[in-house]
């Protein structure tokens, strides 16, 4: 028996196999499925997934062999053919070839006698392992079975690519979700302490207008106004800025919510700007959703307030809420004819902060919008707007 020689870039090898971390892994279908195909295709009743380190010979998946723990290097068929990276190596009669005449798997079980392995190439050229077929007998497998075996084994490597693909992907997920926790988190926090001043300082300066303000000159008043106007404006923001970082994560738990009973919550909250524009909410009959009522009233509420907000002086506000079922997905429109929205803001009115218009002319902070664009995509829908004689906002909700 001859010794399989160790590769000129063994140590590289190496690195490159420990970078898959297929080694000592559990079996996999994929990998299973090939084996299969490989036996099938060359008619033989063994084949193996064979990866091998420094020592051992780890078997990803075998058929017709008997479970056990990974073998010895020096002992391994696929170790000889490793050192060819780009051949086929085929050995018809193992008792007829110098290198495993006298090879205990050869002379004893498995009784190695017919052997043909694919060495797994990397990209940069690195055979960790190889795919083989095994018989017990001499055998010879034609051109026809030669090609479909690299084939095969193109797919294992294709396998191991996608799978060090996906774990870079989760890896980059993970540390996505963990900055995006850290976000949230900062934000909570850093808005709940900043509200404990802010309040402070908005009592004091109440006390001080309350108080007096009969003893300040015109100046003076003026700036005590301007700090009140200033602080309720601050807490406001640090309101909405909460809501954001929080919109659709305070409640995790999913339920069957009446969208009709949402709108009609959302109409009461809104009742005073209802009465005061003269507003006209028509609605279509809803459907119930699973998603969580805080989330859709959310929703509605902000798209609502702003439909109501948006509109000419003096103008008569008409909205008209439905929803169109389709195979997977609920579709809403809310349409208004209010201000409208120029086609170049139509994406940028989904951004955290983002205003159209100065505080003058219309109150708010820009986060209502950002709030609903976070909240239907948790729940795995989409939101755009349409602007023509006011606007329509459209957005899916998953059955």
């Amino acid at each position: 028996m001859v010794r399989p020689p160790i590769p000129e870039n063994e140590e590289q090898r190496l690195i490159a196999l420990e970078k898959y971390r297929i080694l000592d892994t559990l079996p996999e279908e994929d990998y299973d499925n090939i084996t299969q195909l490989a036996s099938l295709i060359c008619e033989t009743p063994i084949s193996t997934i064979t990866f091998l380190d420094a020592k051992r010979d780890y078997l990803k998946s075998s058929l017709g062999l008997p479970a056990g723990p990974p073998g010895e290097r020096d002992l391994s068929f696929c170790a000889h053919a490793i050192n060819n990276p780009g051949e086929l190596m085929i050995v018809p009669d193992t008792r007829l070839d110098q290198r495993f005449a006298d090879h205990p798997f050869v002379i004893g079980e498995p009784h190695v006698i017919f052997y043909s392995g694919i060495p797994l190439v990397t990209e940069d050229g690195f055979a960790l392992g190889a795919l083989c077929v095994v018989d017990h007998k001499p055998h010879q497998i034609t051109q026809a079975q030669q090609n479909a075996l690299r084939s095969l084994g193109k797919q294992v490597t294709r396998l191991l690519d996608l799978r060090l693909k996906n774990e870079m992907l989760t890896s980059k997920q993970n540390k996505l979700e963990q900055i995006a926790n850290d976000m949230e988190m900062f934000a909570y926090i850093a808005s709940h302490d900043l509200k404990e001043p802010l309040r402070m300082v908005k009592s004091f300066v109440g006390l001080l207008k309350t108080k007096y303000s009969s003893q300040l000159d015109e100046k003076a008043n003026k700036f005590i106004n301007l700090a009140v106007d200033g602080s309720e404006r601050m807490e406001i923001l640090i309101d909405d800025l909460l809501a954001y970082f929080t919109a659709g994560t305070l409640s995790i738990k999913t339920e069957l919510t009446d969208i009709n009973e949402v709108i009609e919550e959302v109409k009461e909250l809104l009742n005073f700007s209802i009465k005061e524009k003269h507003a006209v909410i028509n609605t279509d009959h809803m459907p119930v959703v699973n998603m969580p009522r805080t989330a859709a009233f959310q929703i509605f509420q902000n798209i609502i307030s702003n439909a109501l907000k948006y509109q000419r002086k003096g103008s008569k506000p008409e909205i008209k809420i439905s929803a169109i079922e389709q195979n997977e997905y609920w579709e809403f429109s809310i349409k208004d004819n209010g201000i409208g929205i120029s086609q170049e803001n139509l994406e940028k009115v989904f951004k955290i902060f983002k205003r159209l218009h100065n505080k003058q002319e219309y109150s708010g902070t820009g986060i209502g919008l950002a709030i609903v664009k976070r909240i239907v995509e948790q729940h795995e829908g989409k939101i755009w707007v349409e602007s023509e004689n006011g606007c329509t906002f459209r957005f899916t909700i998953k059955k």
